[in-house]
């Protein structure tokens, strides 16, 4: 008994002894300044294999309370997902029919492809990585706080990739005959679309018949960040005042949109419920009448909402209610607004106010994409 005692105590010691050398050893190392973090020399094996256990295992924990919302098969979701990708992405990950570009191709460790990146990892990985980034990576994080709307069609893209050809890349992403495919031009009409082309997604709004006051007015909040945005911050930033205002002014000459029918045509009774919200408001809530500011007859600083799709109406507005648009005066009387409309409340304003007879306007019935 007392010699296998022995041996047991001569065991631990002799592990203890090993790690606590090892330790030192990989200090002197460190301390020494011999490990070489060139980018242009790669990591040794062992060093490689610790880092990738790492990051999986962080991963997986930081993600552990993400839901995943349904909806990431919507066509939708997958080609604003795909403009994100073109005008933020390719330029570091390889895009179909792309080519790395040698700077991208000289870091390290090199940006991989994400042609498997679904096969990899799950969907609730994907989306905490694109919003939190990754460290000794060059991955940055979203800059949009709290727009976790903005990820997912990130997702949705990363699902659909593995099918796609570069043709089908091109169409999802609208990207126009001169764009290649890694390296996308920050073209407003590219996602917002022009007189003569829809937005690249229903939940993109177009631009074209706003005022120029308010056009002006939400570039400032995005470069400001009082209105919170991964794509429309970093652009709107890098906008001179000369550039904005032209912008602001060419698409408030433009003519408005027709009002489109979305999918199926909306229930009747929803219809009915969003009118009298639109149109009257809630008196006993203190929830104004959408139409008393946004019927475009009203401050040119308030947006104009015909034309624009329910899912994107819905989607502000939810926005809106959870706070995540509450930066600016306008975000917050906005807010206050929305946290006084139910679930269904919501849903049956934003179907009415996408349609045809909030505006008595003509409403384009050709079916949506």
């Amino acid at each position: 008994m007392k010699l296998r005692t022995v041996s047991r105590r001569s065991i631990f010691v002799g592990v203890g002894a090993t790690l606590a050398a090892g330790i030192l050893l990989g200090a002197a190392i460190v301390a020494s300044g011999v490990y070489n973090v060139a980018a242009s020399v790669e990591h040794f094996r062992v060093t490689n294999l610790v880092l990738e256990f790492a990051l999986r295992r962080s991963v997986d924990f930081h993600s552990r309370d993400v839901v995943v919302p349904d909806g990431l098969d919507d066509p939708d979701m997958v080609r604003l997902g795909a403009r994100h990708f073109a005008s933020g992405c390719a330029i570091c990950h390889e895009a179909p029919g792309g080519s790395r570009l040698p700077v991208t191709g000289g870091m390290y460790p090199p940006p991989p492809p994400l042609d498997d990146a679904a096969a990899k990892w799950e969907d609730r990985h994907l989306s905490w990585i694109v919003r939190h980034g990754l460290k000794f990576t060059g991955m940055p994080q979203w800059p949009g706080e709290g727009r976790d709307d903005e990820v997912w069609p990130l997702v949705a893209f990363l699902n659909a990739l593995p099918d796609m050809s570069p043709a089908d890349y091109r169409q999802a992403a609208s990207l126009q005959p001169a764009e290649r495919p890694g390296e996308a031009s920050v073209d407003c009409r590219s996602c917002h679309g022009d007189a003569s082309r829809p937005p690249v997604s229903d939940l993109v709004p177009p631009l074209h018949g706003q005022s120029e006051a308010y056009l002006l007015r939400a570039l400032a909040e995005y470069a400001e960040d009082r209105r919170q945005s991964g794509m429309m911050e970093p652009i709107a930033a890098g906008l001179s005042s000369e550039t904005a205002a032209t912008l602001a002014r060419e698409f408030a000459a433009a003519p408005r949109p027709p009002v489109r029918l979305y999918g199926e045509a909306a229930d009747p009774s929803s219809l009915a419920r969003g009118e009298e919200i639109a149109r009257l408001g809630l008196r006993e809530r203190n929830v104004a009448a959408c139409l008393s500011c946004h019927s475009g007859t009203r401050s040119p600083h308030y947006p104009r909402l015909e034309g624009l799709s329910e899912a994107y109406i819905r989607q502000q507005l939810t926005l809106f209610r959870d706070g995540k648009r509450q930066a600016s005066s306008h975000g917050r009387l906005m807010t206050a607004i929305a946290k006084r409309l139910e679930d269904d409340e919501l849903a049956d304003v934003a179907a009415f106010l996408a349609s045809a007879e909030a505006y008595g306007g003509p409403a384009d019935t050709s079916a949506s994409r």
